[in-house]
């Protein structure tokens, strides 16, 4: 008892604590676009694809201490976060406000919006029929971000089509019904599918089921058993998620997580 004493002391001396040497990342860059549905007619073919509305960024800074953000491996699960926006307690601000850089016409600084949380949307509910790999090119890259300059979210799949049985652009799918998800998609490395109860536009409650190898998704009685049809909505609300993931060891040691996402979504709400 008395010989563990000195050892937990010599521990807790700040002066031997390095920040950023710990086991989880200390940082998080990442890169979100939300598609909808684009549809032009072609010597009378009405062909679709997966056009871009929303490019947003978002940066966390906590040393050591960097909250989860990861979307189910097997199976559903009920209010998982993957849309945070903040840092944690532990989120500690950089020097400066870091920027990205995606090409000479994609470009930005990032707002603080917490202790180590910075958010920017290089565009928001701009309904361009842009590709996501045209768009995104070769991935988005952070600067004056100190040490983690230069690092670069992957370079996305493609995100071809999605379509959805029984959805309404207005209020969604209906609570209970089955539901059929299907995407075609190349060169992701997990992919999710989440059903999103909405009021407002802000979420309520959230069920989100891991898809990885596959091309569609039914919503049953399983996913809905997660959720609660007394809850107040007026948006039952679908999100596709394709990912890809990177990590970089900066200089310093400190390690940051590198991801880009795009999100199909059934309802589009402007804010």
């Amino acid at each position: 008892m008395f010989r563990l004493l000195p050892l937990l002391l010599v521990a807790c001396e700040a002066g031997k604590i390095q920040l950023g040497a710990g086991p989880e990342p200390d940082a998080r860059f990442w890169a979100d676009v939300f598609t909808w549905e684009c549809s032009a007619t072609v010597d009378d073919v009405v062909q679709t694809w997966e056009g871009a509305f929303n490019y947003d960024l978002r940066f966390q800074y906590a040393p050591d201490a960097l909250t989860q953000m990861e979307s189910p491996i097997s199976g559903c699960s009920f209010g998982a976060d993957l849309f945070p926006d903040n840092a944690g307690d532990s989120g500690v601000n950089l020097s400066g406000a870091p920027g990205w850089y995606n090409s000479d016409a994609l470009s930005g600084t990032m707002e603080s919006k917490g202790d180590g949380f910075y958010f920017d949307s290089a565009f928001a509910n701009q309904r361009t029929c842009t590709y996501v790999d045209e768009l995104m090119g070769d991935g988005t890259e952070l600067t004056d971000a100190g040490s983690f300059s230069g690092a670069k979210t992957p370079a996305p799949g493609t995100m071809d089509s999605v379509t959805i049985t029984g959805v309404d652009s207005q209020t969604g799918i209906q609570f209970g019904a089955d539901v059929t998800v299907a995407w075609e998609t190349s060169g992701w490395e997990k992919s999710w599918v989440q059903i999103r109860r909405e009021q407002g536009g802000a979420l309520v409650e959230a069920a989100t089921c891991a898809t990885t190898g596959d091309s569609s998704f039914e919503v049953d009685s399983d996913v809905w058993d997660l959720l609660h049809d007394a809850v107040e909505v007026d948006v039952t609300n679908v999100y596709v998620g394709m990912e890809k993931h990177d990590s970089l060891t900066a200089e310093d040691g400190q390690e940051i997580e590198l991801i880009t996402r795009v999100m199909h979504i059934a309802v589009i709400q402007d804010q």
